[in-house]
């Protein structure tokens, strides 16, 4: 249980994110000087230019933040990166560039995969950056850069806060290092600087809250779903459909868009809903063919949508939009809305969103 205002740590730890968002990206940017701090890197033997690959890796909420990691550092600072799974790292091939970069993503920082994945990497003498909530760990001690989570002690099982804030600092850390490669950046900056009232005006708005709850109940009448989404939005329903399984004890799966029709259209009909982040502007034709080919195959689907798309909403069987916003930010307005569904979908079903059965979680202060 949580405080006497929320019943549960999850939800507490959901509705703090805006506060803890407006904290790091005052600490982590310069306004005044449209620039980006990141001190650790600044003192450490780190050289931006001399970067010519980047490994995102992690487990579990940590692998699909990696995920992230890896799509906007290759969008906003032009690096090649790739995202691996750290229990899948097991050659010594990955790390046979002096000038790759490892950035490993882990909470708690003893992730036991992640550890070792990161003691195999040392071992060739490959420059590590740890994105962790914790300072005092294994994966610490072996990193050659620390960067803090921010995002506090997160009691319930479930990530929320952790993925989030993972997700921000990658963000911030992918700019830091265009900057760095003199790529222009302020109109990031300015993007980046609306996301903390966006979401706090978002997730306090009772329409919004009401109408994630009656989707919740409606969710709740099935026993399988997929989740949809492309680009940067693919972390983030790879987290969505996670955070389900993990609180609702839902079968669910997150797919790449349009991967769903490579064999798992067999799967589809009235008992299989379909949950679309189709927020993606450029991508509209082909959110559209979807939905589309969801609706003759009597899938019911379920539309996150920009505000004021009328064509799409009209073809779904539900509907929740967010605010229009540019593409830094909607990622962050549809992992609260993904986070928002688990959580009531959870209290429906009986379920205790803090304690999901067969699961346990190290928390570590830094």
């Amino acid at each position: 249980m949580s405080d006497s205002k929320n019943r549960y740590f999850m939800e507490t730890e959901i509705f703090s994110q805006p506060n803890l968002i407006d904290s790091s990206i005052n600490n982590r940017i310069s306004f005044d000087n449209s620039t980006l701090l990141f001190p650790e890197i600044e003192n450490s033997k780190l050289n931006v230019l001399s970067i010519s690959r980047i490994i995102f890796t992690g487990m579990g909420t940590s692998y699909n933040a990696a995920l992230y990691g890896a799509k906007v550092m290759e969008e906003i600072a032009k690096i090649p990166s790739i995202a691996l799974n750290a229990s899948e790292i097991s050659s010594d091939n990955f790390f046979s560039n002096d000038e790759i970069l490892l950035v490993s993503i882990t909470q708690s920082g003893e992730s036991s995969d992640t550890v070792e994945m990161m003691k195999k990497a040392r071992s060739n003498g490959v420059l590590q950056i740890l994105v962790s909530e914790s300072n005092k760990s294994k994966a610490c001690n072996i990193s050659d850069i620390y960067l803090p989570i921010n995002s506090g002690i997160e009691h319930s099982i479930a990530a929320t806060k952790t993925f989030t804030m993972s997700l921000l600092l990658l963000l911030q850390l992918s700019i830091f290092f265009a900057e760095k490669k003199s790529i222009f950046i302020s109109h990031y900056i300015k993007e980046i600087k609306k996301i903390p009232l966006g979401l706090a005006d978002f997730i306090n708005d009772k329409k919004v809250i009401n109408n994630i709850k009656e989707i919740s109940k409606y969710i709740s009448n099935y026993n399988n779903i997929f989740y949809l989404g492309r680009g940067k939005l693919f972390p983030v329903v790879l987290e969505g459909s996670l955070k389900l399984k993990e609180t609702s004890y839902i079968h669910s799966e997150g797919y790449i868009s349009e991967e769903l029709r490579h064999g798992t259209f067999a799967l589809l009909d009235k008992n299989i809903p379909v949950i679309i982040c189709a927020t993606d502007d450029e991508n509209y034709e082909k959110n559209l063919s979807m939905i589309k080919d969801l609706v003759s195959l009597k899938s019911p689907v379920i539309a996150i949508l920009n505000e004021g798309e009328k064509k799409l909403s009209k073809m779904t069987n539900k509907t929740l939009f967010i605010p229009k916003s540019s593409n830094i930010s909607i990622p962050f307005f549809s992992t609260l809305v993904f986070q928002l569904l688990a959580y009531y979908v959870s209290l429906k079903l009986g379920n205790n969103p803090d304690l999901p059965r067969n699961l346990s979680k190290i928390i570590k202060n830094s």
